[in-house]
């Protein structure tokens, strides 16, 4: 009779055991849910560094096609200038030189206007008191000068020299630009005058230097011949000087 009652009581006890682990809620799993995430961390980091590969290729992949368009383009101009150098050498049509000097004239123009805008671009990083930047600089905006003025571009033409001139005061064959296409083509004839005579000043012994003072006496006749009037003096004349 104990042991019965000993057995009943065990059982009741189990019964009352699972009855509140079945009512108790499920324990955290903190270790294993930060393994999982740490997994998750480490294929997002995968997937962003594939995706990086796959841009370097694809990036990789342009800069190449790029680069075999412009050696095309490259190949295309030698065989174009070797063709007309042929022709040339041949003889066989005077033209031929004439088309090779003037894709030459280009092409060097080209070059020129390029690199002197790179060079002007960068003029405002530079220290202007350098006097080597200042030289470097001038020269630059003789060469535009000199670009504008075969273009026919005169007045812009013009406006280059006379940066020039600021920059190397010195330099007579500035003057004489200055001075040739402000009197010739742009009929300033003081402005002309001025730039002439600085030009001998600086150059006493130029070759050249009958066929300015002949133009030195143009530029003095024209200036003498002008009549006064109000309208002379208004601010409608075009004049350059400074």
């Amino acid at each position: 009779m104990a042991v019965f009652i000993i057995f009943a009581l065990a059982e009741n006890a189990c019964r009352a055991n699972a009855q509140d682990t079945a009512g108790a809620a499920p324990p955290q799993q903190t270790v294993g849910s930060g393994v999982d995430e740490a997994q998750a961390e480490r294929e997002d980091f995968v997937k962003e560094i594939r995706r990086v590969e796959n841009l370097n290729k694809k990036y990789t992949q342009e800069i190449q096609e790029i680069r075999s368009v412009l050696a095309d383009k490259d190949a295309d101009y030698q065989k174009r200038m070797q063709d007309l150098e042929d022709k040339l050498t041949a003889g066989k049509d005077e033209s031929a030189k004439k088309e090779v000097e003037k894709e030459q004239s280009r092409q060097t123009s080209q070059e020129l206007e390029a690199k002197t805008n790179e060079m002007l671009s960068k003029a405002g990083d530079m220290n202007p008191e350098d006097q080597n930047f200042r030289d470097e600089l001038a020269k630059a905006h003789y060469n535009m000068g000199n670009i504008y003025f075969e273009r026919g571009e005169y007045q812009r033409a013009v406006v280059e020299y006379y940066q020039a001139v600021d920059l190397a005061p010195n330099d007579p064959d500035t003057h004489y630009n200055l001075a040739f296409v402000s009197g010739e083509y742009l009929g300033d004839q003081e402005t002309a005058l001025k730039h002439y005579q600085w030009y001998l000043y600086l150059k006493p012994n130029a070759e050249d230097i009958s066929a300015v003072k002949e133009k030195i006496m143009t530029a003095k006749l024209s200036l003498g011949s002008k009549v006064e009037s109000p309208l002379d003096k208004s601010d409608g004349n075009f004049n350059l000087t400074r």
